[in-house]
């Protein structure tokens, strides 16, 4: 058993000089929380993940190639620390690849200069970052992310913002930040049944001024849905056969005292429904309290058209949604939090609300869904 011991002991001081040299980073973020309250009505309590950031751990490297020029790579898997999954692939995604979801976050080898960075793989897109412009910066409780994930929108803090099958560029040019992402989507070989490995492209484009206190972003994305997956087969899609477009504008200002932050956004033929719109706005405000703590709050409301294949006949749709946080940070790494979300779905039916991707849980098709109430108190880890 000491021999045994000893040849290990031997094997890791050899391997950790060698990880060094290869650039090799081990990180991540380790989030939990215990919740209580109703989701859309049905009551909820326990354990769940990621209130203030994914869980994740990644892996990413460089290589000095020369003349300023770097190799790249980055890998990301997303779990829920409640159960151990692994988890952050849409459902589209999921059903449409083979294989076990390993780095589902991202996984990307790129060149990075003084060009900035270009990179093949699975990445970001540009609306995956809202949090500049969100008082509670993309965390569970804020507005912006339950409205867009509600609506469907692609400019959002969520899985529907990571993109397979991309090449992405990210440039930072002093105040000017570039990013810009083409993706081919799941399907990549045109079928013999008409559907073209071109039917479900995505594209995006995003500009960011930083100057001091001030920051002012806008993002634009495409998504083409002139086919949809059922079973792992692509078949001819009934009516959603449009590009869905999505575009937002965001600012935010730090007064020192607090800082005011903001975003506009709309989704044109969302889910590739001729007519289904969505406008979406939200504002809130950063304030410090004490030391390093903050007191997050953001109220936000979004517009659903109806008269459209998703939403069926009848008057437009406002849901509503107020956030709010307290951040005490114990040290650098670990911030220990409590939240709070509120979400008035207003007339908002289950059948519509099935038809945006919503679990109805047994509901009657014609009943209105209820409130959302949530408390949340957790802690986070980055690594």
């Amino acid at each position: 058993m000491y021999k045994k011991t000893l040849a290990l002991s031997l094997t890791s001081l050899f391997c950790l000089p060698a990880l060094a040299q290869s650039g090799v980073q081990l990180y991540g973020s380790a989030d939990a929380f215990f919740k209580y309250g109703k989701v859309m009505g049905d009551s909820t309590a326990g354990i769940d993940d990621g209130g203030i950031g994914n869980s994740f751990f990644g892996l990413r490297g460089e290589e000095e190639l020369g003349a300023g020029l770097k190799a790249v790579f980055v890998l990301e898997e997303g779990f829920s620390i409640d159960s151990g999954k692994s988890c952050c692939m849409s459902e589209e995604d999921s059903s449409s690849n083979s294989g076990s979801e390993t780095f589902t976050q991202q996984a990307y080898v790129g060149l990075k200069g003084a060009f900035g960075q270009i990179a093949l793989g699975r990445q970001y897109a540009p609306g995956y970052f809202t949090d500049p412009y969100d008082a509670l910066q993309g965390m569970t409780p804020s507005p912006q992310n339950w409205l867009s994930q509600l609506a469907n929108l692609t400019i959002t803090p969520n899985a529907p913002a990571r993109w397979n099958n991309s090449v992405g560029y990210t440039g930072e040019f002093e105040t000017v930040g570039v990013s810009a992402i083409y993706s081919a989507g799941n399907l990549e070989t045109d079928q013999a049944h008409g559907a073209s490995r071109t039917d479900d492209d995505k594209y995006g484009l995003g500009l960011r001024y930083e100057n001091g206190p001030l920051k002012i972003g806008a993002i634009y994305q495409a998504v083409k849905y002139k086919a949809h997956y059922d079973g792992g087969w692509l078949e001819a899609s009934s009516g959603e056969d449009e590009t869905q477009k999505d575009w937002m504008l965001g600012a935010a200002y730090d007064f020192g005292f607090a800082t005011l932050a903001g975003s506009w956004q709309q989704g044109r033929d969302v889910l590739g429904a001729s007519g289904f719109d969505v406008d979406l706005w939200q504002i809130g405000l950063i304030i410090p309290v004490v030391g390093e703590d903050t007191f997050n709050l953001a109220y936000g409301q979004a517009k659903l058209d109806g008269g459209n294949p998703i939403m069926g006949e009848g008057g437009s749709v406002k849901p509503k949604s107020l956030g709010a946080a307290y951040l005490h940070p114990l040290s650098k790494r670990t911030t220990v939090y409590a939240a709070y979300t509120w979400v008035d779905h207003d007339d908002l039916r289950w059948d519509q609300a099935t038809a945006l991707g919503q679990d109805d849980n047994g509901h009657k098709a014609d009943g209105e869904v209820d409130d959302t109430s949530l408390f949340y108190l957790g802690l986070n880890h980055r690594f």
